[in-house]
């Protein structure tokens, strides 16, 4: 089974179902059975998604080193099974969403049509393509919100779909920094293609700053009320703006075309540390926004 797991790529489709989990709870004010199916559904989606993912990158991923061992490349698994299992999990989620409200259904397909469709050919011709991929991070509360009897028009999941939207820019280009020999290997567009090290790393700070100044601005909408609540998150996005200085302070040895091995493998671990710390840090605005419309 742990080829057919390593399809799903877990760790993203769960986070899906934790950001979709986030915009219901917000909608409802509390977590209740009906929600059940809702998490269901999103997650089967996102996992058809993933799934249909390794079926576009199977040849993408027998150049590279760390994807030459998935499911398909490593030949555990063939396509057309992989391609049969994304449908159906694709066709189970918005069926299972669909039942709740199809608005709901249709967002959550339209994140599979961002991921598969615009994102993922868009990557092999132009280093950008994570803008208009971060809307796939974007779309989970805003599906949450809907699912729970949110109008989708409010402005309140807005900015709440705008920071997850935010989010994905760094957290992509900071993949980007530590994996840079492999989209080199895989012949893939990337940053680096336009701008040295040392532009790349200044955007990449910009981008985590962009995603706290958007975490510091929602208690002054109308959710996040609580003083306490606020609190913690001004200073959790404080934290990850002073912390991402780091990579400022890397700048010099970023800028180098050949970096000594000691001092490559140090940048690497620094961009490694801002990557845990930035997606610790959705975590914590999620569980937040959850306390918060609980109470």
């Amino acid at each position: 089974m742990k080829a057919w797991l390593e399809l799903l790529k877990l760790r993203i489709t769960i986070a899906s179902a934790i950001t979709t989990l986030v915009g219901y709870v917000m909608a409802r004010g509390r977590m209740d059975v009906e929600m059940l199916p809702v998490l269901l559904g999103i997650f089967l989606q996102a996992c058809g998604a993933a799934t249909l993912n390794h079926v576009q990158d199977s040849g993408l991923d027998k150049k590279m080193g760390r994807t030459s061992g998935r499911p398909i490349p490593s030949g555990r698994v063939s396509r057309n099974q992989a391609t049969f299992l994304a449908i159906f999990l694709l066709a189970s989620g918005t069926i299972i969403l669909g039942l709740g409200s199809w608005t709901a259904a249709f967002l959550g397909l339209g994140a599979a049509v961002v991921y598969n469709g615009i994102y993922t050919p868009l990557k092999r011709v132009t280093p950008f393509a994570a803008l208009p991929g971060s809307v796939i991070g974007a779309l989970p509360p805003v599906v949450g919100w809907v699912a729970a009897g949110g109008y989708l028009i409010d402005p309140t999941i807005h900015l709440v779909a705008f920071f997850f939207f935010i989010w994905q820019i760094p957290h992509f280009w900071l993949l980007l920094l530590f994996y840079e020999k492999d989209y080199t290997d895989g012949g893939l567009p990337s940053l680096f293609d336009r701008f040295d090290r040392r532009q790349v790393v200044k955007l990449t700070f910009l981008w985590i700053a962009a995603m706290c100044v958007a975490a510091l601005l929602m208690p002054l909408f109308t959710f996040l009320e609580r003083p306490i609540l606020a609190l913690l998150m001004s200073i959790a996005a404080l934290a990850v703006m002073w912390r991402s200085i780091a990579l400022l302070k890397a700048e010099s040895m970023a800028g180098d075309a050949v970096l000594a091995t000691e001092l490559k493998a140090l940048f690497v671990r620094n961009c490694r540390i801002r990557f845990m710390e930035i997606n610790t840090f959705v975590l914590v605005v999620s569980i937040l926004l959850v306390v918060d419309a609980m109470v």
